[in-house]
């Protein structure tokens, strides 16, 4: 007996040494071996921080040339001091993967279609979709045309080098925690790695098209209808740069898109650019401030996440010293300040990516037709070594155009991010940062590539000015609005604009200059393009600097936190007169009579007005949406309804197709109304719901149920998990006096008092102070120091 029982315990306990020492799965999750996370000297209990664990310590690289100091301030800010720019750069790198390694790793095994190597098959259907955009071919493009600039690639490999040395001296008890949690190691950084953050960033600001839907629209209603319910522009919006421009406009008015023989029910499915990226700028010259100097305001709104999109740093060299965030993956200061100016981007939104429709000669759809001859498409095998299931291929066929997404539909996508910059692209954000007048900064930051961007910009000098920079191409009359054909190369874009054409303002006669991703110019500019413009917060920043002769830095954040929306208060203008005796005595309508417009976290008119114009709108379009589910529609712009209830009394679009009887706008506007009477509001907050999520979405890494107010229409343009990732505001002068905030911290360690500590700030609307040190006595708190010398 005590042999059986000996025995018995001997193979539980191998059993169970077995389960703790290899990953198991539960459904299709992969889970870590659990005495691996749990072990006390290697796991996951090496990652706690406390500020008290802070203490200084060296390095010695041979990658440097001269000896670099960054010390930490009190908000864990590194403050690179170095002296040579590529020491810097490689110190950035460093720093960058001290705090965040995991996340510069998955956010470049995103575009590159590798996430199911870590994460299991649930993401293999995502990395297919990824890789059939082309992201990786994309990066590869990028990488070869990078090999043109020896001397500027310098700074990026400089980069990489300090990533690496991160990462080679890093041991398995100090890897983060995300990699224990997912049980795989760091690899070595490339500057592949670099070019594919690049294409991410592309792929989030430049990945609009609607092509699909738009066909089907024109193929189903005809020009006239599709004009009217997807127009090119709108007639009240105040562009960024409002002319006159030197070149003459062609005349296309008249023209029509060309319509398509098919009708497709679904769209292509493929990670676009997501509804509520945007940002804002703006730059006061002096003349409009209490300080006689200019003064410039950013914030970006991007998807927000733990750990931070954005990482703050400070550099300086003897030639510069400069101050504010970046991107991980990407040298340079992207947003920020030096001495002598301050800079900022708000993406573009033109549409950057068409596609075209293949020919093949048969259906092995290995050949083509372009410009009557049979060309080859080039078939690339795609390999996926997917976590838990072994190895998985996919083909991928590439054409004149460029790859074919998805095989059923026989379109090949051209998308800017494909292109190889004829420019060292990544030394625009090196170079900006180091300028000290507006001439400098245009010819330094022209390497700009993709994806397009408002440089917006302001100096010591007294300049402010603003540029649409990057490349934007050359297109006939509504061209990529639709399905474009792609039997002829000449079917393409016809170039890319010369950057001095592009759309640009400096030092205007009105004392400021802005964008909020609208138009990019007035409708006299001589280029076509089209694209996904925002209607309202571009004329709100108008409306702001418009009633003040004079700005100061509290206005500037004023202005970035503002809720108000001109959405609510076009529409209500003209919904609310309009109800009926019965619906306009009703206490919701006396509520949004009274409403101040402002998207205020404890309000609940928000929400009402959202409900009630929401159920007019599509009320209103319904011939739209009741066929969604059944063919790929586009949604007609909100701006679009706003103005057709102020200006058009008679529409055959205002009567129901579902009923017997002939509604008219009234009717609409009543019927809508009473829908939203079905149930009593809850306060915008908790409708909106607002949450931070960590980059593996485990809620115990997240921030949830923030009480926040904001709508993507308003300055402060807080969605659920899209708004304001960074807010920074800039008064120039002898010394810069600077300020900002972001949801998050600088470590991507969950278990640092640095990876979330400053959410509860950003969301009150309050800012930190920026000091710009020129060197390291200046930093009066400070919570460590690195030293890197040369290794001999």
């Amino acid at each position: 007996m005590r042999k059986i029982f000996g025995l018995t315990t001997l193979l539980i306990g191998l059993f169970l040494v077995y389960i703790l020492s290899t990953p198991q799965k539960v459904g299709e999750t992969a889970i870590p071996p659990l005495a691996k996370l749990l072990n006390p000297y290697t796991g996951a209990w090496q990652n706690a921080e406390s500020v008290e664990d802070y203490t200084d310590f060296s390095l010695e690289s041979d990658q440097i040339k001269e000896e670099v100091r960054i010390v930490f301030d009190d908000r864990m800010v590194p403050h690179i001091f170095a002296q040579n720019l590529q020491d810097a750069m490689f110190a950035q790198g460093y720093v960058e993967a001290y705090h965040r390694l995991f996340q510069m790793d998955i956010s470049t095994r995103s575009p590159d279609g590798r996430l199911s190597e870590i994460l299991g098959p649930n993401l293999l259907d995502y990395d297919k979709k990824q890789r059939r955009l082309g992201l990786g071919y994309a990066a590869d493009n990028a990488v070869q045309g990078w090999g043109q600039f020896p001397e500027e690639l310098k700074n990026v490999n400089a980069y990489s080098a300090g990533v690496n040395h991160f990462i080679q001296n890093l041991k398995p008890k100090d890897y983060p925690l995300e990699y224990k949690l997912l049980d795989f190691a760091p690899s070595e950084w490339t500057n592949r790695h670099c070019a594919l953050l690049l294409k991410a960033m592309t792929q989030t600001l430049a990945g609009y098209e609607e092509d699909i839907e738009m066909s089907n629209a024109l193929r189903i209603f005809g020009n006239e209808d599709f004009n009217l319910i997807y127009p090119d522009r709108n007639p009240k919006d105040i562009p960024i740069a409002q002319g006159p421009f030197l070149k003459a406009k062609e005349s296309f008015d008249n023209l029509n898109i060309s319509e398509i023989s098919d009708v497709y029910k679904q769209s292509i499915d493929r990670p676009r650019s997501p509804d509520g990226v945007g940002s804002n700028n703006w730059a006061v010259a002096g003349n409009k401030t209490v300080t006689g100097k200019p003064m410039l305001a950013n914030d970006p709104h991007l998807g927000l996440s733990l750990p931070s999109v954005w990482y703050e740093i400070a550099i300086t060299t003897p030639h510069f010293s400069a101050q504010g965030v970046t991107l991980l993956g990407m040298p340079g200061i992207m947003i920020g300040f030096n001495e002598n100016i301050a800079w900022g981007e708000t993406n573009v939104g033109h549409d950057m990516s068409d596609y075209h429709t293949i020919s093949w000669t048969d259906n092995t759809k290995t050949t083509y037709m372009l410009d009557s001859q049979v060309v080859k498409a080039d078939l690339k095998i795609e390999t996926y070594n997917v976590k838990g299931t072994g190895v998985i291929y996919d083909t991928v066929r590439y054409t004149h155009w460029g790859p074919v997404v998805e095989d059923e539909t026989n379109l090949a996508l051209r998308w800017i991010a494909h292109d190889a910059s004829p420019t060292p692209e990544f030394m625009a954000f090196i170079n900006g940062m180091q300028c000290n007048n507006y001439d400098d900064y245009l010819k330094s930051t022209a390497d700009f590539y993709a994806p397009a961007q408002n440089f917006v910009y302001a100096d010591n000098n007294n300049e402010i000015g603003i540029r649409i920079n990057g490349a934007v191409p050359i297109k006939n009359y509504r061209q990529g609005v639709t399905i474009s054909p792609g039997a002829a190369s000449s079917d393409g874009w016809q170039g890319i604009i010369p950057r001095d054409e592009n759309p640009q303002e400096r030092n205007p006669t009105r004392g400021y200059v802005s964008s909020a991703n609208q138009y990019s110019a007035s409708a006299d500019y001589p280029y076509y393009y089209n694209g996904n413009f925002e209607p309202y917060r571009g004329r709100t920043i108008h409306k702001y600097l418009q009633k003040r002769d004079t700005v100061d830095i509290a206005y500037m954040k004023t202005m970035q936190n503002s809720t108000y929306s001109m959405l609510a208060e076009e529409a209500l203008a003209s919904m609310l007169p309009m109800l009926d005796s019965i619906n306009s005595s009703h206490p919701f309508a006396i509520s949004l009579a009274k409403w101040n417009l402002h998207y205020d976290a404890n309000s609940l008119d928000p929400v009402r007005f959202d409900k009630w114009f929401t159920a007019f709108h599509e009320m209103l379009w319904d011939e739209i949406y009741t066929q969604q589910d059944k063919v790929a529609l586009p949604s007609p712009d909100l701006w679009v309804t706003v103005n057709m209830i102020e200006e058009v009394t008679d529409s055959k679009f205002y009567d129901i197709e579902a009923t017997p009887v002939i509604e008219t706008l009234s009717n609409l506007i009543n019927l809508s109304f009473a829908q939203t009477l079905d149930s009593d509001p809850i306060p915008l907050s908790q409708e909106k719901n607002a949450q931070i999520l960590h980059l593996t979405r485990l809620p115990a890494f997240s921030e949830m149920e923030i009480a926040l107010g904001g709508t993507k229409h308003s300055l402060n343009a807080m969605q659920q998990t899209f708004g304001p990732s960074w807010r920074m505001v800039v008064a120039l002068g002898e010394k810069p006096e600077a300020y900002g905030t972001y949801p998050g911290g600088q470590s991507g360690n969950p278990a640092s008092p640095f990876y979330k500590n400053k959410i509860a700030a950003w969301a009150k609307g309050e800012y930190d102070k920026l000091e710009l040190a020129t060197k390291p006595e200046d930093i009066s708190k400070s919570l460590f120091s690195v030293s890197i010398t040369h290794e001999k």
